[in-house]
């Protein structure tokens, strides 16, 4: 399993059990007619949680380094997750896993295209997500981390359990 992927899965695995949570599905299709062409589903974001309140729509990013690249975000997620968020109660946010500083990160959608729109720049540096964001306590284990996902519950909620997933 590639770090991208397990990040999404330790981070699945850290939802609370009274959370809703969906990944969407990264499916590729062949189409062939006289040469073969490639179509790749284009998700608003990686996945979405809900908490009985409120809609998350969330994109997940896991990147070495001090700053993320504009690239690692496409186009199409920061349009779509920027007009869902107009919507009452749905939020949509960008988290983000540094490998090097094992530090994470959620900032709203649109804080972090306010930045791509005004920086002189071609990545987001730690410094945004610390000002901006929200911290994600993570916890390593042998391999794998946890994440305290606090944020996802509703305000008024007791402590729940984590999921089992």
């Amino acid at each position: 399993m590639n770090n991208g992927k397990r990040f999404e899965q330790n981070f699945k695995n850290s939802v609370l059990k009274d959370v809703f949570f969906y990944r969407f599905k990264d499916g590729t299709s062949a189409w062939e007619k006289s040469e073969k062409t490639r179509f790749q589903a284009k998700n608003v974001c990686d996945c979405m949680a809900f908490n009985g309140k409120t809609l998350f729509l969330i994109e997940l990013k896991q990147h070495k380094g001090k700053s993320l690249p504009f690239q690692a975000i496409r186009e199409n997620q920061l349009i779509e997750m920027r007009a869902y968020s107009h919507f009452k109660n749905v939020k949509s946010l960008l988290i983000v896993f540094f490998t090097d500083s094992e530090q994470c990160f959620a900032v709203d959608i649109n804080a972090v295209n306010e930045f791509i729109k005004t920086a002189d720049r071609k990545s987001i540096p730690i410094s945004f997500f610390e000002e901006n964001g929200e911290q994600i306590h993570c916890h390593k284990k042998k391999v794998n981390y946890s994440y305290e996902l606090d944020l996802l519950k509703e305000k008024n909620n007791e402590k729940s359990k984590r999921n089992d997933r």
